[in-house]
């Protein structure tokens, strides 16, 4: 089992109607493969835990890094994992208007333990002031 965390930039042309599609096909694919995970959506940047099974996960990493809808794909993190945390959300999404609501989700979704790099990358894709007072508020930090 691995889990990948990712940032990228969306595509100029990416809409809400877009990330729906996009969000509709990985929840399909994901649910085939086997792969669990969510994605946060905000100022036309995208940030993605995705956990599964390591053949099938790099096999699907390769292709988001081909995918024309972002650029810029940066790896934050990779490891191995003993099993999935979010392993009920085939690709639970969220975007800017939720940053409060995505916090809980993924507070509750991980029974609390929320690992520290998940942690880390959430809070600074969201902006680490109000993504820290959301976490205090969670008692995450």
């Amino acid at each position: 089992m691995r889990r990948i965390i990712y940032q990228s930039l969306a595509s100029p042309d990416m809409d809400r109607a877009e990330l729906f599609r996009l969000v509709y096909h990985a929840r399909v694919a994901n649910e085939e493969r086997g792969l669990s995970g969510f994605l946060l959506f905000a100022d036309q940047r995208f940030l993605q835990v995705i956990e599964g099974e390591t053949w099938k996960l790099m096999a699907t990493f390769a292709k988001i890094r081909r995918d024309v809808r972002h650029r810029a794909v940066t790896v934050i993190d990779e490891r191995s994992i003993t099993a999935p945390i979010f392993g009920k959300w085939r690709m639970r999404c969220f975007d800017e208007g939720g940053a409060g609501m995505a916090l809980d989700a993924i507070a509750a979704e991980a029974s609390g333990h929320v690992p520290r790099v998940v942690e880390d990358a959430v809070a600074a894709f969201f902006g680490c002031e109000r993504a820290q007072a959301n976490l205090q508020r969670l008692h995450l930090v």
